[in-house]
């Protein structure tokens, strides 16, 4: 649960972990984050809740409305016997398309959201019956850690542990294969306190070491991290394209969907030879280029700008089903990534045009731009030299700038 509107309360949020949850869930408009999920998880899923077409309503496992989707028939004194009517709301509830698992996920954004959390109840009746299921699982799972934090400090977490192996013991194998809890830690929002990997990874590590015994991730739970801060950038972008946005839209939804550009690397062994290197070195190029425009070209499209530096290497992705770059798994390999030699050869520019031409309509200026980033450093942009639009010259600088600049300090 973020600050602003409360997670009770269905509808879009604007902040925080609700907010990147929505767009998690809703894959057709932010597949980056849907694909990476997919890539931690090691499997797609469907999402129960929360849906677009549900108002992205949250929901309590002992809901009718979570029951008759992941308990058929049941009846819910049997299954939800051991805590109280007022359960906790799961922030995702999903079901593996692959394994059938059930997964549960509770999401944050920033640390401080994790953080010193105790029970709201107030009846003592449910209040003794939260603290004899705590006491009864933190001495079956969790026996050399300090319960005193179940209740007082990570109360939220022990709630969660609990749901998870009370299910597996009542659900497991009558309605799923298996259960599993999903710790989901957004890195990087611009919305909130930025939280790094490295500092979500510190804080589990001290909190499970402390609370469960063990710094090691409890059985039945997956600890994913998911950046946000790219695909934050990444869909700024793509919203400043207006004029031509249902083209635009159809052809990003065929690039996502159908190559790698979300997530091929930049290079094979320079630039960001990385996972979504690809895409964040065209984010950075469109960044650069829209201030170089807004310092020295003022009158140029910023529609033009974001597309030519969106796509300026979309040829890098391959083509549907043969991506251009592949892991590099062999056995003493120098570099990550090699090319893959079943793609027919066309250079990165012309198959850049190649891919974007069936689906989108390029200007001419747009095409030359593209077509020619590379500038004076390739050989066959001779013939273009001193001819080159004021779009085509920005984009190779920006191009230069972000590869040989900024992405060569994050390198080091």
């Amino acid at each position: 649960m973020t600050a602003g509107k409360s997670n009770l309360t269905p509808g879009s949020a604007e902040k925080g972990s609700r907010l990147w949850m929505q767009r998690l869930v809703d894959a057709p408009h932010f597949p980056l984050l849907a694909q990476e999920c997919t890539a931690q998880i090691g499997e797609e899923v469907e999402w129960i809740a929360p849906l677009p077409k549900n108002n992205f309503k949250e929901y309590k496992l002992n809901q009718n409305e979570a029951m008759s989707s992941l308990f058929p028939g049941a009846d819910k004194m049997n299954i939800f016997d051991f805590w109280p009517k007022n359960q906790p709301q799961w922030d995702g509830i999903a079901i593996g398309r692959n394994s059938g698992t059930l997964y549960l996920v509770e999401a944050k954004s920033y640390r401080q959201e994790a953080e010193g959390q105790k029970s709201k109840a107030k009846d003592p009746k449910s209040i003794n019956q939260i603290n004899e299921t705590l006491k009864k699982n933190h001495a079956v799972h969790f026996p050399q850690g300090n319960f005193t934090l179940w209740t007082e400090g990570h109360y939220q977490l022990a709630n969660r542990l609990t749901f998870l192996y009370e299910i597996q013991a009542r659900c497991v194998p009558q309605f799923f294969p298996s259960v599993r809890l999903i710790l989901l830690n957004f890195v990087g929002d611009p919305t909130m306190k930025k939280t790094t990997r490295e500092e979500w990874e510190s804080y589990y590590s001290n909190v499970f070491e402390e609370m469960l015994g063990t710094v090691q991730t409890p059985q039945g739970v997956l600890l994913l991290h998911l950046d946000v801060e790219l695909c934050h950038r990444y869909q700024a972008l793509k919203n400043m394209v207006r004029n031509r946005s249902t083209a635009f839209a159809a052809l990003m939804h065929f690039i996502e969907q159908e190559t790698a550009y979300l997530t091929a690397p930049a290079s094979t062994k320079y630039h960001l030879c990385r996972r979504h290197g690809l895409l964040e070195h065209s984010v950075n190029v469109a960044e650069t280029m829209l201030k170089m425009r807004a310092s020295v070209a003022p009158d140029l499209s910023e529609e033009s700008c974001v597309i030519v530096a969106l796509l300026h290497d979309l040829g890098k992705a391959g083509v549907p089903g043969t991506p251009q770059y592949l892991k590099n798994d062999e056995e003493g390999a120098r570099y990550p990534y090699r090319w893959n030699r079943e793609l027919t050869y066309l250079s990165v520019p012309v198959r850049s045009i190649y891919l974007i031409l069936p689906h989108f309509p390029l200007t001419e200026e747009e095409t030359q731009a593209i077509v020619y980033h590379d500038g004076q450093y390739v050989e066959e942009n001779k013939c273009v030299a001193a001819r080159e639009e004021p779009l085509t010259l920005l984009l190779q600088y920006a191009d230069n700038w972000s590869g040989f600049v900024i992405e060569k300090k994050l390198q080091k």
